[in-house]
């Protein structure tokens, strides 16, 4: 054959396939599963069992909320083809939508969630990426029904004014993926972006279109908790999923054989990821139930959440009460009572934002003590040294002389370095009292400083190769409030050996001992 016949025919076959492009079938959609013909072998989607309930939902917001490896992000995904096989043909003969793709980062966008995405649909159909001005995917596929376009642009949060990005967008449907990482304002926003793609003008048939998410269990006063289970909005609708594990009759942790996607984890998944972790890192990720659970280096790791957390804590009736303040915009109060036996008790937190001290300490403390220990008066009342900072004609000025001149009689603590406030909390953290921990916290009435012992009161990651390093200093936040109120509390009455020891032998002033009573 001549080289110009060749040609003739290469050109040919490429004409052939490029009208065959689209007419041979890509997708099957069934009732109980979606196949992906790809080129070597079909990939079979299978919908869990709370999967299958969430497909066959029409609710403008969707969420499935479970442990990890429960096929979570496998749903959305495929929940998404499901649906843009489902929009009224209208765009030259064919079924076009668009979607968008959320994730709280740029990089976990790339790594898991569009990750995700190419395992099940990378040959999904005649696929173009583009860049610019975000990562968009088109997929033209069959799915035996006629052709079917579907637009996928993925979005990243990095940070709060990212979410801008989403205020101009028109989408068919869009989908969040870990919905507890992303703030409440993005799911604000995507509610009045979706169902705007195709316009009523070009599609006059009706079609679905709406939010879906996924995530692992929040804390239980995140706003998916109170928008999903308490207030229980409107068209929003929440599916847990199964547990992983199950206990025993010997109180051993098992796999539980009806867990979502059991079939296709390895048979002890669920038990080896439990396998030395608190019992919150098992609520969280391996039994689906809310709870608080961190990554990041903790300032206080000798704080065991199943050992120095209860839900419910008494004060001794007759006892006095120990207030620790710490000040600024954003005021906070811990209140503490030590027992006759030593064992420090963390009965309660106050805090607040963008109030001063004089309105927080009037308004929310005094008549939350007055609420809550109605038994127990205050013995003692320590504060942030910077509290003294004062007009040098008018005390009361001061943070310090607020409090006084409400009825509080409140004193600076020794010092603000923070060694010596760090090293008060862990004597007790460290400490045992007739076998039981010389520091007890109430974590419902003191959920801040919860979180902040668990996942929130850390040291910040120096953005370095090579080894972690992280920052000397804690990150300011919400729970460092009533973290440094505690510390200041801890610094009154911790033993002034064991502050000495934790400072390298540096010379403080002489403080009292823990072991003695408060009278």
């Amino acid at each position: 054959m001549s080289r110009s016949a060749a040609e003739l025919l290469n050109r040919f076959n490429e004409f052939e396939a490029g009208m065959n492009k689209g007419t041979q079938r890509q997708l099957t959609l069934k009732p109980d599963r979606m196949i992906i013909h790809a080129h070597e072998q079909d990939k079979i989607y299978v919908p869990t069992p709370t999967g299958a309930l969430a497909h066959g939902n029409d609710e403008f917001v969707r969420v499935i909320m479970g442990p990890y490896g429960s096929g979570k992000s496998t749903w959305a995904i495929s929940e998404i083809v499901k649906r843009a096989c489902g929009v009224p043909v209208w765009n030259n003969g064919r079924r076009r939508s668009r979607w968008g793709i959320v994730r709280n980062t740029s990089g976990e966008l790339a790594t898991t969630t569009l990750a995700t995405w190419l395992s099940w649909f990378d040959e999904l159909g005649d696929i173009r990426k583009r860049q610019k001005p975000m990562l968009t995917y088109e997929h033209t596929f069959n799915d035996g029904k006629g052709i079917v376009e579907l637009e996928l642009l993925f979005i990243a949060l990095d940070r709060p004014e990212d979410v801008r990005k989403i205020k101009s967008l028109e989408l068919t449907g869009c989908y969040i993926n870990e919905l507890s990482e992303v703030p409440k304002a993005a799911l604000a926003h995507m509610k009045g972006r979706v169902n705007r793609y195709p316009s009523k003008a070009f599609c006059k048939e009706p079609y679905w279109s709406g939010i879906i998410a996924d995530t692992n269990p929040p804390e239980d006063d995140h706003w998916i908790y109170k928008d999903f289970e308490e207030t229980k909005t409107d068209n929003h609708v929440l599916f847990k999923q199964p547990p992983g594990l199950l206990k025993n009759k010997d109180g051993k942790w098992v796999r539980n054989p009806d867990a979502d996607n059991a079939n296709h984890l390895p048979h002890n998944y669920y038990e080896n990821l439990a396998s030395g972790q608190s019992l919150e890192f098992i609520k969280v990720f391996c039994l689906g139930e809310y709870g608080a659970v961190g990554f990041d280096k903790r300032v206080y790791p000798e704080f065991n959440p199943d050992l120095h957390a209860v839900d419910k804590l008494e004060a001794v009736q007759g006892e006095g009460l120990i207030l620790g303040w710490d000040f600024g915009l954003t005021p906070a109060c811990v209140v503490l009572q030590l027992t006759a036996r030593g064992q420090l008790l963390c009965l309660k937190e106050y805090v607040s934002d963008g109030m001063g001290i004089r309105t927080f300490a009037e308004n929310v403390v005094i008549p939350g003590l007055r609420k809550d220990f109605p038994y127990c008066q205050v013995h003692m009342s320590v504060a942030d040294p910077a509290g003294n900072a004062r007009d040098q004609i008018h005390e009361e000025m001061s943070c310090i002389g607020e409090l006084n001149t409400l009825g509080l009689n409140t004193h600076a603590a020794r010092t603000n370095d923070l060694d010596p406030r760090l090293g008060a909390v862990r004597y007790f953290l460290n400490r045992m009292v007739d076998g039981k921990p010389a520091f007890l916290l109430d974590k419902k009435q003191c959920p801040t400083l919860f979180k902040g012992f668990v996942k929130k009161y850390v040291y910040a990651r120096i953005a370095v190769a090579g080894e972690e390093r992280f920052k000397d200093k804690p990150t300011k936040n919400m729970a460092s409030h009533p973290m440094d109120a505690l510390g200041y509390g801890c610094l009154e009455i911790a033993s002034d050996q064991v502050v000495q020891d934790k400072l390298d032998n540096k010379k403080y002033e002489n403080m009292w001992n823990p072991g003695m009573r408060i009278f």
